[in-house]
């Protein structure tokens, strides 16, 4: 399903909506040292474009802590590129593997942002949280490479899922790894998901320094996915900025 380059205004609106107030921390993300930066326009289909607008953005921003608003997956290459060298704990919470090695004739899209990611950053620091569907071909690469990934069906018990969140420097949250009952509006919905809750259970022990929220595809500012995914990011907010 298309629609996720809209996610980050339709976002912006939807936290509009929400109390700024966190029960969780007992904080207001008013009060917090954060501020934002806007977008940055991709160029649809130029890959190197669009990485070299990233990058030159980030270069101008004087921050110590980023969290970023997607949009499509794939922008998470772009920003693990210009990070890499700071990354040491990388956690992809994910439905979906997202290690084919290509995908329609490219080995940049949302299907393969792993992959990249590890040939970035190296196998032994990436880890996929959530897996719940994958082709037969992606599973055996992980499996060859080493990669450490944890299916949805594993993560019963909160303190597997809060372990793995508390050593991650950098997380991304691909917003179907939450279930359809909860975050239906994604790009490609997968039953037998997460409930939000177990990580905001979680949120105590993180200390990520870069966070980046995508692929949810909501169509207003009342979607639940939209509402979800604000409420979300007021937390981490707070979480950053509280460690």
């Amino acid at each position: 399903m298309t629609g996720s380059r809209f996610a980050p205004h339709i976002v912006r609106l939807a936290s509009d909506s929400i109390e700024e107030y966190s029960l969780i921390f007992e904080k207001d993300v008013r009060r917090t040292n954060a501020s934002d930066w806007g977008d940055i326009e991709v160029s649809f289909g130029d890959f190197n474009e669009t990485k070299k607008r990233i990058h030159s953005v980030l270069n101008s921003v004087p921050a110590e802590k980023y969290v970023f608003i997607g949009g499509d997956h794939s922008i998470t290459i772009f920003i693990t590129s210009f990070f890499r060298n700071r990354i040491k704990n990388y956690v992809h919470l994910d439905a979906h593997a997202d290690f084919e090695d290509s995908y329609l004739g490219s080995r940049i899209n949302h299907n393969c942002v792993l992959r990249r990611v590890g040939e970035l950053l190296g196998w032994s620091k990436i880890k996929l949280v959530g897996l719940r569907s994958v082709s037969k071909s992606a599973l055996s690469d992980l499996r060859k490479l080493g990669v450490e990934y944890y299916k949805s069906f594993d993560l019963t018990e909160n303190d597997v899922l809060c372990d793995l969140l508390k050593e991650a420097d950098y997380l991304s949250i691909d917003m179907d790894v939450f279930d359809p009952a909860f975050a239906p509006e994604v790009g490609n919905p997968e039953p037998f998901g997460l409930d939000p809750r177990m990580l905001l259970a979680c949120l105590k022990k993180m200390s990520p320094r870069i966070v980046d929220l995508v692929e949810l595809t909501p169509r207003a500012p009342d979607s639940v996915t939209a509402i979800l995914a604000a409420s979300i990011l007021r937390e981490i907010i707070i979480t950053m900025d509280t460690h």
